[in-house]
């Protein structure tokens, strides 16, 4: 299935070509890509990006390879997903192969994998260099390791969460900090904020970072994958630097402004969302302690309706695929430097008490609050970057948050005419887990409360990004 995004051919816009295909089998869907596009292609590509769902988990490397032999001498960047938005479609089953050309771009991807989530990324920040246009990373926000290491993380999750019961506070975060460097030096939590800027620093903070960030809402041992240059890396990092005049890079998020002050934000987020508890916490680096003095799911689940903790079901689901990660009720933590706010699903994720999750927040406040589905508004405001698109013509790649689709079900359906509506051709949209950014100040449009870091935005929901090409 062929689907040609292609607008007038003016120098200033990238072009696209999108294939598509849902066949089971991988070879036979790989092949429907290419002859596709072997059909419809009247461009010189330099570019490929490729997205697969996990129908094709453990046979993306065979895509690839194909992929590799018809278009491996231009660059490639991709991952595994949830779904896509193209054309008058959205489709959570398949895969889709976007070839691009555009002369006055010079593009470039690299990636890196080696052992040790920040060591990754501090090797591939020190390959890459943008003067102008746009950095495109791709990473899983949490890789879930195979069967036996899944058993090994399990185990030393259970290890330190012992080691901190009935300790005082410092002896508890020695212990969380010991836990939260072993899930770094194993490669199963990337902080987006800390990432994002270890690329920023490299760009003098003057090129926005924009991150992918993989995340499936049925996760299983061994993903997400992330692919660079026809090679499937598993879990490590690929970058994209796009240089070029013109590029335009929007942000923006369902949530309103933070305020001038941290008790302002709060104030807005208890009048904004229904407030089931306030908390105070323990935390060191990206592991959570506890709520209160109490482990972090026995302190919520008073206030919220979870399942109970399973190390044995937990495995089990993660092998079949089927480890749900949406979760109605959310934990927001607010950041004393910037009045702005992150959040992250609480849900009983772990079979033992201590709760790592994807952002440092070490600089956070020790207020916590549990909230009740922080999605509120109209569907479209999953795609609000969409409606300050300057250039109708160029090439758009966008993020929408799988979090809308259960939030929304079938009215998700109504964004694909919205998005024809705006856009009418040249686009894609991935669906994956809520998109992060680090945008220079030139960049911003409003006080966004989900300012993590200076200039950088990430939460666990509710954000979407839009690059212009």
């Amino acid at each position: 299935m062929i689907f040609t995004n292609s607008s007038e051919d003016q120098t200033h816009n990238m072009k696209s070509i999108v294939s598509f295909s849902n066949k089971r089998n991988p070879k036979e869907a790989s092949k429907e890509v290419i002859d596709g596009t072997r059909k419809r292609l009247d461009f010189e590509p330099d570019l490929a990006l490729f997205y697969a769902t996990q129908k094709y988990h453990g046979n993306y490397q065979e895509i690839l390879d194909r992929f590799g032999d018809e278009f491996g001498d231009i660059p490639q960047i991709g991952a595994s997903i949830d779904g896509m938005i193209y054309e008058e479609d959205i489709r959570a089953d398949g895969m889709a192969l976007i070839l691009c050309h555009d002369p006055e771009a010079k593009i470039n991807v690299r990636g890196a994998s080696v052992k040790g989530a920040m060591k990754t990324a501090d090797k591939l920040a020190d390959k890459v260099s943008c003067k102008e246009g746009v950095i495109m990373l791709h990473f899983p926000l949490v890789h879930v390791p195979g069967f036996r290491a899944g058993l090994e993380f399990n185990a030393k999750g259970a290890y330190y969460s012992q080691r901190c019961e009935g300790r005082e506070v410092k002896k508890q975060k020695k212990y969380a900090a010991k836990f939260s460097r072993y899930c770094d030096k194993n490669n199963i939590f990337y902080p987006a904020p800390t990432i994002l800027n270890k690329f920023a620093e490299k760009t003098n903070y003057e090129i926005p970072i924009v991150g992918i960030n993989v995340l499936h809402t049925q996760m299983r041992t061994d993903s997400p994958n992330i692919f660079c240059n026809f090679k499937d890396i598993n879990g490590g990092i690929a970058a994209m630097t796009l240089e070029k005049e013109g590029v335009n890079i929007i942000y923006d998020d369902i949530f309103p402004n933070k305020g001038d002050i941290l008790e302002d934000t709060i104030k807005t987020v208890k009048e904004k969302f229904k407030v089931m508890k306030e908390f105070k916490a323990v935390f060191e680096k990206n592991v959570l302690i506890s709520l209160d003095g109490v482990a972090t799911i026995d302190a919520v689940k008073d206030h919220i309706l979870i399942s109970d903790r399973n190390e044995d079901g937990l495995m089990v689901k993660l092998e079949k695929g089927n480890f749900e990660v949406q979760i109605p009720y959310v934990l927001l933590f607010f950041n004393e430097k910037t009045n702005g706010m992150t959040a992250t699903a609480a849900g009983s994720y772990y079979p033992f008490d201590l709760f790592p999750f994807f952002v440092d927040i070490s600089e956070f406040s020790e207020r916590v609050l549990l909230i009740h589905e922080p999605f509120y508004g109209q569907v479209s405001d999953f795609i609000s970057t969409l409606y300050h698109i300057e250039n109708p013509e160029a090439f758009s790649i966008f993020c929408v948050d799988q979090g809308s689709i259960s939030a929304f079900g079938t009215k998700i359906y109504e964004l694909a005419q919205e998005i024809k509506n705006i856009k009418k051709d040249n686009y894609f949209g991935i669906i994956t887990e809520s998109p992060s950014v680090f945008l220079p100040t030139r960049y911003k449009k409003r006080d966004y409360i989900l300012e993590t870091e200076e200039n950088t935005f990430f939460s666990g929901a509710g954000t979407n990004i839009c690059m212009e090409l």
